[in-house]
């Protein structure tokens, strides 16, 4: 009988929940979540190293990601210019071939083009193999003139001065009459600077370097950042996909981060080439690693014959002739236009295809205009050429013809896109709302108060 009295009795009491006039479902993941934020020996925080990274990731991405957003968007338009310089010339890049008619010279084209546009001076022009091809010439609005310019100084320093505004104009090359125009050069120089230096000369030049070098670092924290601290099914899936069926918040978050993973190691590349071609220290440290030389330019003047007024020069069809001949599969010979009589060397380029900045599949050198004969110059001067070219190729995407170039739009447009999804992460997390958990504190508290009634 004393053994009966001493049984305790244990009722479970249903415990009830507070009202929630949101409607909202409270899951059994955010009560764990909770618990461990309560519970001191549940937590399981960011370690040290991730938290400062963190924090460097955030806040530098917040300062420059005006100027990253600015670069990489320029960056990635300028790589298709040659594909829209040509679209934009439409049918002007064509002409019917009258019968019986020769081309006319160079010389003659391009006097024809100074009587129907002579507030323009051309700086080179393009011939082509194709009878049906147009001759292009490039050219830029001539500077306004100052009767006092004789008495002013000259400029200190090496600026290039009041240059006027670019274009192309395709003249019939049997009649030297202008079939079209386009400014498209114009433009796709504008965005060309830019990129290089936000339209701001030497301070938006360093605006743009230390961004580059902010970027360079957002990439490597951001790898730190993505790095699961223990890789199995659920981390690697969440890595490497994008959840489906996710709301917006998510899916941004899913953008910045597995996008960001994927175009990781290409983005470093256009980083790093990009800072060899905004900093001179980078660039010489190129140079000399590859063997080349610094100082290249003043050291090809050297080489370059001196100006004669007694020899006369070769004709620009001489060249082009021998061009052709030269590199056979060349399609297209661009030859530059001296400003003045004493230059003594001429940019002579023979490709299959030449744009604005890309050669396929061809050669560019500089000629002694009264011989014809390619300058002499020295090993380290030419491969100085090579390097800088290269250097260039590989951070716009000519490296691999029109996949390099889709494969570089690609990668731009997700850098593009890294300083916006990280924005909306940010703001997203600071505007969030706080319902959620306030609801589940009410929860916890609401147990803790009818366990100690019970006890």
């Amino acid at each position: 009988m004393r053994l009966k009295n001493r049984i305790t009795c244990c009722i479970i009491v249903p415990l009830p929940l507070p009202n929630n006039n949101d409607n909202k479902e409270v899951t059994s993941y955010d009560l764990d979540m909770e618990n461990k934020k309560t519970n001191p020996r549940k937590k399981q925080g960011k370690s040290l190293t991730k938290r400062i990274t963190g924090w460097l990731h955030l806040w530098l991405g917040l300062v420059s990601g005006i100027i990253v957003l600015t670069v990489t968007l320029s960056g990635t338009v300028f790589v298709f210019c040659d594909e829209i310089v040509d679209l934009c010339a439409g049918n002007a890049r064509y002409i019917q071939v009258p019968a019986h008619v020769k081309k006319m010279s160079p010389e003659e084209l391009l006097a024809k083009f100074q009587q129907q546009v002579p507030d323009r001076r051309a700086f080179y022009f393009d011939t082509y193999k194709e009878a049906d091809r147009t001759f292009r010439v490039a050219s830029a609005t001539k500077p306004p003139k100052d009767e006092n310019t004789e008495k002013t100084e000259k400029p200190k320093g090496k600026g290039r001065g009041p240059r006027g505004v670019f274009a192309y104009h395709y003249l019939d090359p049997y009649t030297g009459k202008v079939t079209g125009s386009t400014k498209t050069y114009e433009f796709f120089y504008v965005v060309a600077h830019i990129h290089a230096q936000l339209l701001a000369g030497k301070f938006g030049k360093t605006l743009v370097g230390v961004a580059s070098i902010i970027f360079f670092i957002q990439l490597i924290s951001g790898l730190i950042l993505w790095w699961p601290k223990k890789w199995n099914t659920t981390t690697r899936t969440t890595a490497f996909t994008i959840k489906s069926g996710t709301k917006w918040r998510r899916k941004n978050y899913d953008f910045h981060n597995v996008f960001g993973f994927y175009s990781l190691l290409p983005a470093l590349f256009i980083t790093i080439t990009g800072l060899i071609m905004a900093y001179k220290v980078l660039a010489d440290l190129t140079q000399i690693t590859f063997g080349g030389i610094a100082d290249a330019h003043k050291i090809a003047e050297k080489y370059e014959p001196k100006y004669d007024p007694d020899k006369k020069a070769l004709s620009f069809n001489d060249f082009i002739n021998r061009s052709f001949k030269e590199i056979p599969q060349a399609k297209q010979v661009r030859m530059s236009v001296p400003r003045k009589d004493s230059a003594t060397v001429y940019n002579v380029t023979a490709a299959k295809f030449i744009g604005l900045k890309s050669i396929v599949d061809g050669k560019s050198k500089e000629v002694n205009k009264y011989t014809g004969n390619e300058i002499n110059y020295p090993k380290e001067v030419l491969m100085h050429e090579v390097i800088e070219h290269m250097n260039f190729d590989l951070h716009v995407g000519y490296w691999g013809g029109m996949f390099g170039k889709i494969f570089t739009f690609i990668v731009g447009l997700i850098c593009t896109s890294l300083p916006v999804t990280g924005f909306l992460i940010w703001w997203g997390r600071r505007n969030k709302s706080p319902k959620k958990n306030k609801e589940i504190k009410n929860i916890h508290q609401h147990r803790k108060e009818h366990y100690e009634q019970l006890v």
